[in-house]
């Protein structure tokens, strides 16, 4: 998604013809990588490393008030310097604050090596050009595009990447890799002072890639989950970096998906499922209750209606108490003997 490409090798130069003539093809995740490790490890190349131990390795999002990749950065590189932003593509020399108007990358909004201008979904989703749109093989799943979002925030705005920068990082520094190394401005193509890959012994520097920046295992897993069944280009094993020399098709996704979310946007539209679901569960409440009620003036109406039935035949199912007594007393005595009610009234004083 990034500028990384758009200083290619001495090798990827090479494959430019080939890959023009290619089509992307398009597979899904689960068919184009084994699991999490091999997406991280694979999709942007060398540019990273999957560690199980979270204290060694870094997340690409977080949502406690503290940055995790704080603690992770003192413990691999102690001596290393984040108050720079040592990337250079579109991002600031140095990592700072940004305003309210920074509402997708906002895990980076006190500490932000890329601006607002940058920094929205559109604008990652675009700004490397068609060719390097993440959505080439059709529209995202909401969960799956919001990880190819992180991955582009923590890429713009992380100072954090620039220990892992391939030419001129700390990092590099410190592992001795002949694959990386200090930063030469004569073998940059983009530099002013390039003097050319025969100057250089073949090799091509830049000041945007990384290169084996350690990513916990767990979220690359969990990548992984939200986007085994997405659409992808398989390309080259599925490396993100092939995609520069292929083509846009016609009628290719030109923006993004439709009512794609922020990280924040897709926090709300949760919490109104949640409470759409409870509307509903309301108004199944409503109508039971109402179901319970029409019942129960049936029953009461049939009650009411048996009652008048025996009432008229002289079968009252509720006598009053003395009309009871004075029943028992006549069947005791026998017809000859009946009293009325009123000989069993108390005389009054």
């Amino acid at each position: 998604t990034r500028s990384r490409a758009m200083a290619p090798s001495r090798s990827a130069l090479l494959l430019l013809p080939f890959l023009a003539s290619a089509q992307l093809e398009c597979k899904t995740f689960a068919e184009i990588y084994n699991d999490g490790t091999d997406l991280c490890q694979t999709m942007f190349g060398s540019s990273f490393t999957v560690v199980d131990n979270d204290t060694e390795g870094y997340t690409m999002w977080w949502f406690s008030e503290t940055n995790p990749n704080d603690a992770v950065s003192q413990n691999l590189h102690p001596t290393g310097n984040t108050s720079f932003c040592n990337v250079q593509s579109f991002h600031k020399a140095f990592p700072t604050p940004e305003g309210d108007d920074f509402t997708e990358c906002t895990p980076w909004k006190d500490a932000s090596c890329c601006t607002a201008q940058t920094a929205n979904r559109q604008g990652l989703l675009d700004m490397y050009g068609a060719e390097w749109r993440w959505n080439r093989c059709g529209t995202m799943s909401r969960e799956c595009d919001a990880f190819m979002v992180q991955e582009a925030c923590f890429y713009e705005c992380s100072p954090h990447a620039g220990l892992y920068r391939r030419f001129g990082g700390h990092a590099c520094d410190d592992a001795n890799d002949p694959n990386c190394g200090a930063y030469d401005p004569t073998c940059d193509p983009y530099n002013p002072a390039y003097l050319g890959t025969a100057a250089c012994a073949g090799t091509s520097h830049n000041t945007w890639e990384i290169y084996q920046m350690p990513i916990r295992k767990s979220y690359c897993d969990s990548w992984f989950d939200a986007c085994r069944n997405d659409m992808f280009g398989a390309n080259n094993n599925g490396s993100y970096f092939s995609w520069g020399g292929i083509p846009v098709a016609t009628g290719a996704p030109t923006e993004a998906p439709t009512g794609a979310p922020t990280i924040e946007q897709k926090e709300c539209n949760e919490n109104k499922n949640n409470d759409n679901d409870n509307n509903q569960v309301s108004s199944a409440g409503l109508v039971g209750a109402a179901v319970v009620l029409a019942v129960l003036t049936v029953i009461l109406g049939a009650l009411v209606g048996y009652m008048c039935f025996k009432e008229r035949k002289g079968e009252a199912l509720f006598a009053p108490a003395n009309m009871q007594r004075f029943e028992e007393s006549k069947a005791d005595r026998g017809n000859d003997s009946v009293i009325s009610l009123d000989e069993q009234r108390p005389n009054k004083v």
